[in-house]
């Protein structure tokens, strides 16, 4: 029974009613009958597409990019255009100057090598003189002191020493020298390897400066916390999404319904949904999922609401679009045989509730356990029985006393 059946019902109970006495100046009487109903929660939401591709700041090692360029929202795009483009101005620039640093590296390492050469050749100039020379005052050396003076044979040692002092400084430098170019080349390595990454992360960012499609849809923007969406000039870190091309024909209603009435809805559940731009229109759907926890829609309030999400069945092509408001009736269960009776007959709030009825001519306050029920309808467990008529609507608690019979309306 959906919710026309429901009104067809509650208006069958009041000609019902209509039929016996009439009503006490503007009380409407209903009579209270066993029943079998749907029950319903109501949802206000959104829709959004099911079938949708985010399109996000791509993980890039050179941080912000800035936004060049990008799609219009609403607009149709087909798979492989170009929805997003990245400002390269800065990264070009940082392209161009670690070129330059890395061949900077290049022609220092080349010169490190030219200067080590140079060094080497030097030493080893050096050291064959000095061979040369202690070979020469080896092989002439003064040993015949009849012939000589000491003091020619102390100057031949002294070139001996010399010449040997010589070799040993010239193998040390030559072994030093090696040393610190080898040194200074492997600084200059690193230094380049850290220049080729830096073009290796320019580059790669680079490549992610045009941002396409993946698919034909609908161009929509993701809108943060404020309500604001990205824009030209916007500086934007990997991951952040920028928008959505979505599948304007798959559609579903994000909805939000009371935390009271959350608990009655279940996954699978039907729902017809109505929405406001199609008036006239009834969309089937189901219900494909209800968030575990509740939370308030504006901030600082205390009242709190569930998200669900009615996936709609069978919509014609273009006739719905993503972001437009709609409602939705939820279908909570069934009760079978019940006494039921309009929520706005039950009075009172916890414990304390109670319908009116008429009852010997008088007005009399009945308290009652109320049951399961939707905001239109609510089953009594105990205190009303089949057949007693029910006060329907506001009733001043003065007349609860007052002898019904006294008005002409009156059975």
């Amino acid at each position: 029974m959906n919710l026309r059946c429901a009104g067809l019902l509650t208006l069958g109970l009041l000609l019902i009613a209509g039929c016996g006495d009439p009503p006490v100046d503007d009380t409407v009487l209903i009579v209270a009958e066993t029943t079998s109903i749907h029950l319903y929660v109501p949802a206000d939401g959104y829709l959004e597409a099911t079938d949708a591709s985010p399109i996000a700041v791509p993980r890039v090692p050179t941080g912000a990019l800035q936004v060049k360029d990008l799609a219009r929202e609403g607009t149709l795009v087909k798979k492989g255009d170009v929805v997003v483009t990245f400002d390269d101005t800065k990264l070009n620039i940082d392209l161009e100057n670690h070129r330059a640093s890395f061949a900077s590296s290049e022609q220092r390492l080349t010169g490190n090598d030219l200067n080590a050469e140079i060094a080497e050749g030097t030493l080893s100039v050096m050291r064959e003189v000095a061979e040369l020379e202690r070979d020469n005052v080896s092989a002439f050396q003064i040993v015949d002191t009849t012939i000589y003076s000491k003091q020619e044979m102390l100057e031949d040692e002294v070139r001996l020493d010399d010449a040997e002092e010589t070799i040993v400084f010239a193998d040390a430098s030559i072994q030093l020298r090696g040393e610190f170019y080898e040194i200074e080349e492997r600084i200059l390595d690193v230094e380049k390897e850290q220049v080729s990454g830096n073009i290796s992360r320019v580059e790669t960012s680079l490549g992610n400066m045009v941002l396409r499609s993946p698919l034909s849809g609908l161009v929509l923007y993701r809108k943060n916390w404020r309500g604001a969406s990205v824009g030209v000039g916007d500086s934007l870190f990997s991951g952040n999404v920028i928008m959505s091309i979505v599948d304007p024909d798959s559609a579903a209603l994000t909805a939000f319904v009371a935390e009271r009435d959350a608990a009655r809805i279940e996954k699978g559940a039907d729902a017809e949904v109505r929405i406001d731009a199609r008036p006239g229109h009834v969309f089937a759907g189901k219900v494909d999922h209800v968030a575990e926890l509740s939370r308030p829609i504006e901030r600082g309030s205390p009242v709190k609401f569930t998200e669900i999400r009615v996936a709609l069945t069978d919509v014609p092509a273009g006739l719905l679009k993503p972001g437009m408001k709609g409602t939705a009736q939820v279908s909570a269960g069934r009760v079978e045989d019940r006494i039921v009776v309009p929520r706005a007959a039950l009075r009172g709030e916890g414990e304390q509730q109670f319908v009116v009825v008429a009852e010997n001519g008088q007005f009399v306050r009945r308290p009652v356990v109320p049951g399961t029920g939707d905001r239109v309808r609510v089953v009594i467990d105990e205190g009303l029985a089949a057949g007693e008529r029910v006060v329907l609507g506001d009733v001043e608690l003065a007349r609860d006393s007052e002898d019904a019979s006294s008005s002409p309306d009156a059975g």
